[in-house]
């Protein structure tokens, strides 16, 4: 008489209704919890960084070469530095170095007066702008009119800059005024920026605008060493 096989039992538990929803839940706190991640870092790393306002520095650095026949080389570092999260761009520049005198006596005192909450008493060796040595202004693809095919782009927490080599006579202008303007917007720069190109009262090239938003300007004084 042959041996019976075991039956074999196969019990299927069925999860209630409560163990149902617990796992629904679970599931979707997964997937909330992706989604949020997700969400997270598309925010932190696309959306919130096109958001910020640019932020920069507009550094203009003098360094002097050699004198060669009464001819001092200055070199004339003009940069860009990023100091934000967006990339930024110059739609307008300019740039004038002219030649200063120096009289020969102290003419003072000299009493600037301004605002009502500025003054300025000065009693040194005057200055005074006597010529335009170099002077450019431009506009590139970021201003009306600009050229399209130009820019001046500069991403995020990094830096660029330009270099002038400018011939100075020593004995005739013995320091020289740098004056610098600059629109600078996140690019791409939209709407673009009204500026204009003009010729300032001292004979060089200038910027003029209704619009003041990114707009610097620096001027600086340097002395040539003799």
């Amino acid at each position: 008489m042959s041996e019976q096989t075991p039956r074999q039992l196969h019990v299927h538990a069925i999860p209630t209704r409560a163990e149902n929803w617990r796992t629904i839940i679970e599931i979707a706190a997964i997937l909330a919890a992706g989604i949020w991640a997700l969400y997270t870092f598309v925010y932190e790393q696309r959306i919130k960084p096109l958001s910020e306002r640019p932020s920069f520095a507009v550094p203009t650095d003098i360094s002097q070469g050699p004198t060669i026949h009464g001819i001092a080389f200055l070199t004339i570092h003009k940069r860009l530095v990023n100091t934000g999260n967006v990339p930024i761009d110059i739609a307008a520049e300019s740039l004038s170095v002219y030649g200063e005198t120096v009289a020969t006596a102290v003419q003072g005192p000299i009493t600037e007066k301004g605002s009502s909450y500025h003054r300025t008493l000065r009693y040194d060796v005057p200055r005074h702008i006597e010529k335009v040595l170099y002077s450019a202004a431009g506009l590139r693809q970021g201003a009306i009119g600009g050229n399209p095919h130009a820019n001046f782009v500069v991403p995020p927490h990094s830096s660029n800059y330009e270099d002038y080599l400018i011939a100075v006579p020593v004995k005739e202008f013995p320091v020289v005024r740098i004056r610098r303007e600059d629109y600078v917007r996140k690019s791409p720069v939209e709407p673009k920026v009204d500026v204009r190109i003009i010729q300032s009262s001292l004979g060089g090239y200038a910027l003029a605008s209704k619009d003041f938003i990114g707009e610097y300007d620096s001027d600086t004084e340097f002395p040539i060493k003799q």
